[in-house]
């Protein structure tokens, strides 16, 4: 394996809120394999969004080695507010407090990640994730390319609509 690569690797345990709901004999999740980043303003980024690609990512290799492709994302929540005035004239302000039921702050995840089959960069898959019952420990290499990374992020592997976990 490309030791550039190792780098990237995240350790996968299971998110503190669903251990009494797990057996204590479950077994650990393999390791996923961060490829890129991507910096969301208020709201989720699209399925299929370009990653910025850590350097030293060989995609074709780790496809091949069957590792779990995750891209890194950040979103600052705000609301929209959208003003008219008299004269037809509009203007807009962003709000993060808003609505106090709606997200805001910022959030960081992981979710699923292949490569773009045109340009070979790394993009999100063409699909919505929701947060499963896992989360990854973000290996220092990530947390200082990027910065503000926490070292604990939600993974999004799971299917809203049929329950079914992300697997490559």
């Amino acid at each position: 394996m490309n030791t550039d690569a190792d780098r990237y690797l995240a350790r996968v345990t299971l998110a503190p809120a669903y251990a009494r709901y797990t057996p204590e004999t479950a077994a650990p999740s393999r390791p996923v394999m961060i490829v890129g980043y991507h910096a969301a303003f208020a709201f989720h980024p699209a399925p299929g969004t370009a990653l910025a690609a850590f350097p030293g990512i060989d995609l074709a290799g780790m496809t091949a080695s069957r590792l779990a492709l995750m891209g890194l994302v950040r979103i600052e929540h705000a609301t929209e507010i959208l003003t008219v005035h008299r004269d037809g004239s509009t203007s807009t302000e962003w709000n993060d407090t808003l609505f106090n039921r709606l997200p805001h702050g910022i959030t960081w995840y992981l979710t699923p990640a292949e490569p773009d089959p045109i340009t070979g960069r790394p993009r999100t898959t063409a699909r919505r994730w929701a947060a499963g019952r896992h989360r990854a420990l973000l290996p220092r290499s990530v947390t200082t390319q990027v910065p503000g990374a926490p070292a604990t992020v939600t993974i999004h592997d799971h299917d809203p609509h049929t329950g079914r976990r992300w697997s490559p």
